[in-house]
C-alpha cells in the first residue's frame, strides 16, 4: 500500500511539472513593411511645403502596460496577461498614426516632432488617447482628444473624438484589426480639421 502510494505520489509531481505554463501571445497594430509603402506626398514625387509635426501622443496611464485589455463593465478592465503587445503602445500608435496621416492627403507634410524639423512646421498636432481597447458590447473603441495649433497665428483647434467598431469575431487578433481601423478613421477625421 505504501509502495502504491509512493508511486501516485512520484507520478502527480511528474505530472505538475511536466503541464506548460500558457504560451505568450503577441500583437502589433500594424505589420505592413513600411519600407515598401509609398505614403502621402512622396507617392506624387512633390513634397508640400505645408508641413504638420505630430507631437505627444499621450495615453492613459492603464494603457501604457504591455497586455491587452478588454472592458468587461463600466467599471471593470480585465488585463489579458497572456496576450501582449510586441511593441509598448506608447510606441507603435504614433508611428502607425503618421503613416496613416501621410497616406490620407497630399495638401500637407507629416513628420514626428523631432529637434530636425522643429520651426519649419506650419501646425502642430498633439493627441491625448483616453481609451483604446475592445469591449464586452463586442466592440472595439478609441477616445480622446486632439489640438492642432497653427504656428504663424497661435490659433489652437482642440477636439474630442469618440470612435468604434463593431467585433464579429470573438478573438484578440480580430480587436487588434479592428482597433487599427480605428487609427485610419482618426488620421481621416485630423486631416478634414486641417
Amino acid at each position: 500500500m505504501k509502495r502504491l502510494l509512493l508511486i501516485c505520489s512520484v507520478l502527480i509531481i511528474l505530472a505538475s511539472c511536466a503541464t506548460s505554463s500558457p504560451s505568450l501571445n503577441y500583437y502589433l497594430l500594424d505589420t505592413e513593411d513600411t519600407r515598401t509603402t509609398i505614403v502621402g506626398s512622396a507617392q506624387q514625387g512633390k513634397k508640400s511645403d505645408r508641413l504638420i509635426l505630430v507631437g505627444d501622443v499621450t495615453l492613459s496611464e492603464f494603457l501604457r502596460q504591455p497586455s491587452l485589455l478588454v472592458e468587461l463593465d463600466d467599471n471593470e478592465m480585465h488585463f489579458a496577461m497572456n496576450h501582449v503587445w510586441a511593441e509598448p503602445l506608447v510606441d507603435e500608435l504614433p508611428k502607425v498614426l503618421l503613416k496613416d496621416l501621410r497616406r490620407s492627403n497630399t495638401e500637407f507634410s507629416f513628420e514626428r516632432g523631432t529637434a530636425e524639423w522643429l520651426g519649419k512646421e506650419a501646425y502642430s498636432l498633439k493627441i491625448e488617447i483616453e481609451q483604446f481597447h475592445p469591449n464586452a458590447k463586442q466592440e472595439v473603441i478609441m477616445s480622446g482628444r486632439y489640438w492642432i495649433t497653427e504656428t504663424a497665428s497661435g490659433q489652437v483647434k482642440e477636439k474630442d473624438f469618440y470612435l468604434s467598431d463593431t467585433l464579429t469575431e470573438d478573438n484578440y487578433g480580430h480587436a487588434i484589426v479592428k482597433m487599427r481601423r480605428l487609427i485610419t478613421v482618426l488620421a481621416e477625421s485630423l486631416v478634414r480639421s486641417l
